[in-house]
């Protein structure tokens, strides 16, 4: 699949010596969601501003559609639409145009009807003509989508779209991403909410004081870094793990009232059989058992605490 955006080696480092960026490469490929995560401070927004011109970086190359962001700055930029984090709209501006305007800034020909199928799809046609003062937070975050999108951007970032906005719109937010997805649109997205990134993202990018960590396939990720635990609950709890079941490096949770065993799923043999029958052995009685799969979340805050370690 062709590369829309490349990064490659890029550093920026602030006045006072702060290195927000160091030396982070990546492809983004065309037609894809990307979702890039990390803590505040990480190098996010910074990597999303140097990207998007706003911020000039110390060295490092950028292309958007084979166009470099410093020598081609204006054919990159025309095919970037950005969602930033800041509600930074005009207050007493309709939304119609507000919209219209941010077409108009990219040098479009003015297309209503394009942007009426842009407010329809965000749930906006109806405030069309409401000053942006009179919206809610959510729908002021739609707006600012909606202008991001105005000029028909080949690649949209969003940073952090749905932070303050409720569960349902914050749903609706995903179903319009997934359209966008499907018409082609390459959409990298940076989110605290990691349940964001793992029902909608392709891929997953962490990134942790400025270096890239990884970047990998969602499902291949979980697949190779992700747990599985069984929990046995117990009928009568215990103070220790019995000496006979060493060997399981077992976890004692729930005030000894449950064991937690963790396995791999791709392995050959899980050993859960022989375990089940050692706990009988080791005059233990079943209550219940239950597994649990781990979460992108997991993953995520594993992989930071290394870094920081």
């Amino acid at each position: 699949m062709t590369a829309m955006v490349k990064i490659s080696d890029l550093r920026k480092i602030y006045d006072g010596g702060f290195e927000a960026l160091k030396g982070v490469s990546l492809e983004i490929r065309e037609g894809e969601i990307l979702a890039l995560l990390g803590p505040n401070g990480a190098g996010k927004t910074t990597l999303i501003s140097a990207v998007c011109g706003i911020a000039v970086p110390t060295s490092g190359t950028i292309s958007v559609g084979g166009h470099d962001t410093i020598t081609d700055y204006r054919a990159a930029r025309q095919l970037i639409g950005l969602v930033p984090q800041e509600i930074n709209l005009e207050p007493f501006q309709k939304v119609m145009d507000a919209v219209r305007f941010s077409r108009g800034l990219f040098g479009c020909k003015r297309d209503d009807a394009l942007l009426e199928r842009i407010l329809r799809q965000l749930s906006l046609w109806d405030k069309r003509n409401a000053k942006v003062n009179e919206l809610s937070g959510g729908m002021k975050r739609r707006v600012l989508i909606a202008k991001a999108l105005s000029h028909e951007p080949r690649v949209l970032f969003l940073d952090e779209p749905t932070a303050g906005v409720d569960v349902e719109l914050r749903r609706d937010m995903w179903d319009t991403v997934a359209q966008l997805k499907a018409d082609g649109v390459t959409i990298i997205l940076t989110t605290h909410y990691i349940e964001e990134a793992e029902a909608i993202a392709d891929r997953v990018g962490v990134i942790a004081k400025g270096e890239l960590l990884l970047v990998e396939e969602k499902a291949a990720l979980m697949a190779r870094m992700g747990r599985k635990e069984l929990i046995v609950d117990l009928q009568e709890p215990v103070a220790e793990i019995p000496e006979a079941l060493a060997a399981y490096d077992l976890r004692l949770i729930e005030d000894g009232r449950a064991l937690v065993y963790t396995y791999d799923t791709t392995a050959d043999r899980t050993g859960i059989t022989n375990l089940l029958a050692e706990i009988a052995a080791a005059g233990l009685t079943l209550r219940d058992i239950r597994t649990h799969q781990s979460s992108l979340e997991d993953i995520f805050v594993g992989l930071v605490k290394e870094d920081a370690a």
